[in-house]
């Protein structure tokens, strides 16, 4: 934001503008103060260490009007301060620099003063009061340039300042006519000029605000000797050190330096043991349930031995010579003979091996809670499959952030139908659906995520807005491209949800379902029309508000189903 104003102080210290109040720690909110004549810039928590504060160096003259104005571009650091006196940019002095917590407070704007303290808090009003004159207070929701500042401070009127010679005129008075002709009496031409001079201006600003910050490390020139420090005391070092690998493994190579490189080039080398074969091991798990190494975080003396070494290291040398290539390995285990086998089991089977390590059959499991999400919105025709972008903000239950004294913002349109892998993940308050379906927390790392089996889980997908919705969606595409029969119908939903035809009893049921809600829908139309209008997705109004909703109930049973949720 951008604030500004005229003052004419007759002392040296007061507020200008502020939306602070004072506590026993000081100030919390930010404000603008004259201190000794100097314009001070305060956003703070804390007064002593909890805020960003910076003060100019020019001291301003008493009984004098005079133009302050300041920027700050909200990154909760110094340098997104700048400070213009009388239209010229300030040296600034920085005096904290560190917000640790976010600032939340609602106290009014306030010119000429800050709040005063509750009456029973023991705080004391820290800042004076402005003795003088304020006037034309201004606040911009941006962050103005330095020639917009310089015109801001400009008060000389148009007339005013056409009446001065040209080259006598200053920069701000200057400026202020040219911006003056632009916007008012210009040729259409020229202000159409204007305007997309503008436009790819706040394009430009946009593009670079868009841009990740990425921490960039180098080795220090000349290195610098490391040395054990004696029970940890840095005063007292002990034998020096250098950089090295564990002695059980490859050394690193010895005709190169010793750095974060030489580090990186031994991870990816093709006599590196671990590498290759944790990763591969790790595709193995996603498609199998369980790894070739059962204990995918520990290869070491705490993990279990591989069932299979000879297929792990085949499938690591296979990953290394084919130059690493993701999606070659995942096809060779996609389309081999192990995981296309049946997943069907007998009883001597679960007996022998009901972890299946000897490979005897094909993986059966349940999904992953992103995938089943996604699943959902993909045959409902709903998921957006755009790729990158900022992290969206999907359907959850209202008032499940204010013990964290935030608001959750719900996405809207396509932020509402993206892939699950772009969810809000908030550390302490994990999506509920994604938890419930054992998705991990980000208190700790979980290479291995549990499978459980609840009650919370049937009754997420029946009543969870983004599957009633999905149902609904996916109950539209089936009588618009399902066929006509209730018998077609049920038969395109079933196999789009389970990639199998239903079994003859298993359409029975489905088909007695939907005739059952049918005669329930048409004697209660309105609770038809409450049922189809779950969700912010449009509704087909061509459709049947009865019929919609019934094969809207169906496509939530199948959604249901064990066979949907599960890898069979």
């Amino acid at each position: 934001f951008t604030i500004a104003a005229w003052i004419y102080p007759t002392a040296a210290d007061g507020v200008i503008v502020s939306r602070a109040l004072a506590g026993d720690e000081g100030e919390r909110g930010w404000g603008l103060y004259l201190v000794e004549g100097k314009v001070l810039v305060n956003l703070s928590n804390r007064w002593i260490d909890d805020g960003v504060r910076v003060e100019a160096q020019h001291v301003l003259r008493l009984e004098e009007w005079q133009h302050v104005l300041v920027t700050y571009d909200g990154k909760k650091m110094p340098s997104g301060f700048q400070v213009y006196v009388n239209g010229e940019a300030q040296e600034l002095i920085t005096q904290l620099d560190g917000i640790n917590n976010p600032i939340r407070g609602r106290e009014p704007l306030r010119i000429g003063a800050s709040g005063l303290p509750p009456s029973n808090s023991g705080a004391t009003d820290s800042r004076p009061r402005f003795e003088g004159q304020i006037d034309d207070v201004r606040i911009y929701t941006a962050v103005l340039t330095p020639t917009q500042a310089a015109v801001v401070a400009t008060g000389e009127s148009l007339s005013e300042i056409v009446e001065i010679a040209p080259d006598r005129r200053t920069a701000g008075q200057a400026e202020k006519l040219r911006l003056a002709f632009l916007d008012q009496y210009a040729s259409p031409s020229i202000q159409e000029a204007w305007q997309l001079v503008g436009d790819l201006e706040r394009q430009r600003a946009e593009l670079w605000d868009s841009f990740p910050t990425v921490m960039v490390m180098e080795e220090m020139e000349p290195g610098r000797d490391t040395f054990q420090l004696v029970r940890g005391a840095y005063d007292v070092p002990g034998e020096q050190v250098s950089p090295g690998v564990p002695a059980v493994l490859p050394p690193l190579a010895a005709d190169q330096e010793q750095n974060r490189l030489a580090f990186a080039e031994w991870l990816v080398g093709p006599d590196h043991p671990l590498t290759a074969r944790v990763t591969v091991n790790r595709f193995w798990q996603m498609y199998f349930g369980t790894g070739l190494v059962k204990t995918a975080e520990n290869f070491g003396t705490q993990g279990e031995y591989p069932s299979h070494p000879e297929l792990l290291d085949w499938l690591a040398t296979t990953f290394i010579d084919s130059g690493w290539d993701v999606k070659g390995i995942q096809r060779a285990i996609v389309t081999s003979a192990t995981y296309r086998q049946e997943s069907a089991i007998t009883p001597e089977m679960l007996e022998q091996d009901p972890e299946n390590r000897q490979l005897a059959r094909g993986p059966r499991l349940r999904l992953p809670a992103q995938m089943i999400r996604d699943q959902a919105l993909s045959v409902a025709g709903l998921l957006v499959e755009k790729v990158g972008g900022p992290s969206v903000k999907p359907y959850q239950p209202e008032g499940l952030w204010d013990q964290a004294s935030q608001q959750y913002e719900q996405s809207e349109g396509d932020g509402l139908y993206r892939r699950s892998l772009y969810t809000f993940w908030k550390r302490t308050l994990g999506h509920p659906a994604m938890l419930t379906f054992d998705s991990s927390t980000r208190e700790t790392c979980i290479v291995r995520n549990g499978r459980t089996n609840t009650p919370l889980q049937a009754l997420n997908l029946m009543n969870d807005v983004t599957y009633v919705e999905a149902a609904r969606s996916l109950a539209q595409r089936t009588m618009v491209q399902g066929g006509t029969t209730p018998e077609e119908r049920v038969r395109f939903a079933y196999q789009l949800a389970t990639a199998h035809r239903p079994r003859p009893d298993t359409e029975s049921v489905l088909v007695d379902g939907y005739r059952h809600y049918l005669d329930r829908y048409q004697a209660d139309r309105s609770s038809a029309l409450e049922l189809v209008n779950v969700g912010e997705s449009p509704r087909d109004e061509t459709l049947d508000i009865a019929e919609l909703a019934s094969y809207t109930m169906v496509a939530n049973l199948i959604l249901n189903l064990d066979r949907t949720v599960t890898k069979d």
